[in-house]
């Protein structure tokens, strides 16, 4: 378990985020610090390619795509 205290207007803000989806508090920031670590995960990629590691086929990314299109959201490929 983890507990996480923020600022009142965030706590607010993020309360209302959760309603509006119609999720719960708990439901909803499981799903914001997901995507908060999947978006780190990827700015990691990027710096690693911009190092010269070598990227992914152009085969690969546009398959990734094409799912993605169709609403399979799915973590980028490696």
């Amino acid at each position: 378990m983890l507990t996480i205290v923020l600022p009142e207007s965030l706590e607010n803000e993020v309360t209302a985020a959760a309603q509006r989806s119609g999720m719960s508090i708990n439901e909803y920031m499981t799903i914001i610090c997901s995507d908060a670590l999947s978006l780190e995960i990827d700015r990691a990629r990027v710096d690693s390619y911009l190092a010269g590691t070598p990227g992914i086929s152009h085969e690969r990314a546009k398959a990734w795509l094409a799912e993605l299109s169709e609403g399979k959201r799915t973590e980028c490929p490696r």
